[in-house]
């Protein structure tokens, strides 16, 4: 289902189609002051230099892009999501080159690792939702290099939250086999996590 357009965004999409270098002059004349107040939003916390790489990748996208707009939103709506896609992408660069968001564990005064907790204020903190998403991602994809016996009894301990008694009784071993196998596959699963630096730790 299409979405009616404003008068002034027809203009620039017949502008962007017929008049090649000053269709998209004039669409960046209309759009760069929303595309800039995307970039800057304090959260993203991106240098100046960044926000220029990420302005530019945006720019690069919507050339792209613009040519297969169906109208099912509105132009700038449209805009929107493209520019935030690529602020995250650029967030989920720096996680994984860890360039410069701070380690998401750290030694409290202790010694012990601990999780950091993230000041949301009355926004989601951009960092700590991709960085999230992709331990998460990293997690399913050590999980699935697991053998079946080792997902399973994961799985039902920590997922199903069943006693070592009922997984006994589910696998038809002895409840000190299901801690035996539950101990040496989380050391399988923490091995792999290990290779990825979102789960790095520090040597003692």
């Amino acid at each position: 289902m299409q979405t009616n357009l404003s008068t002034s965004d027809n203009q620039i999409l017949r502008a962007l189609r017929k008049k090649g270098v000053e269709g998209w002059n004039l669409f960046c004349d209309q759009f760069d002051p929303l595309i800039c107040s995307i970039t800057e939003w304090p959260k993203w916390n991106f240098s100046e230099e960044e926000k220029q790489d990420v302005r530019q990748e945006i720019y690069i996208q919507l050339q792209s892009a613009l040519p297969n707009f169906q109208q099912k939103c509105s132009l700038c709506w449209f805009i929107k999501k493209i520019a935030m896609r690529q602020c995250i992408n650029e967030i989920r660069r720096q996680i994984r080159w860890r360039t410069i968001i701070i380690p998401a564990v750290q030694k409290n005064s202790d010694g012990d690792w601990c999780e950091l907790e993230f000041e949301n204020g009355n926004a989601p903190d951009p960092h700590y939702e991709v960085l999230k998403s992709e331990r998460l991602r990293a997690l399913t994809n050590a999980m699935n290099s697991l053998k079946a016996t080792c997902k399973t009894c994961i799985t039902l301990f920590y997922v199903r939250d069943l006693s070592y008694r009922e997984i006994a009784e589910r696998l038809g071993v002895s409840v000190n086999t299901v801690g035996s196998r539950l101990s040496k596959c989380l050391n399988k699963l923490q091995s792999e996590l290990r290779q990825n630096p979102l789960f790095e730790r520090e040597k003692p």
